[in-house]
């Protein structure tokens, strides 16, 4: 299945991150932690991704990042009342934002 960084698609929403992920929690879209709840999942709007690095003192670390499906993004133009910028959308496919 094909998903977008949440992040990248705010910016082809044309919205920001930080507005985008503050309207989503406001709506009880996004946790706290900006994790999609479980029904939004199931909805096929979100998935998450699990991500590692090292910490220097820790080891490694696992966290979760947000992803937002195609019909996830569909459906975030249309909460929004804004359009899919095109070009940020192509240029995210080509240059492997997207999975």
């Amino acid at each position: 299945m094909k998903t977008t960084p949440l992040y990248e698609a705010a910016r082809m929403l044309n919205l920001g991150p930080q507005k985008l992920f503050s309207a989503l929690r406001h709506r009880k879209v996004l946790t706290k932690q900006n994790l999609p709840y479980r029904q939004y999942v199931d909805q096929g709007l979100f998935t998450t991704e699990l991500k590692e690095f090292k910490h220097p003192t820790l080891g490694p670390q696992i966290y979760a990042r947000a992803h937002v499906t195609q019909q996830g993004l569909k459906w975030l133009a249309d909460e929004f009342e804004v359009q899919i910028t095109r070009e940020t959308a192509n240029n995210c496919a080509a240059n492997g934002a997207s999975h």
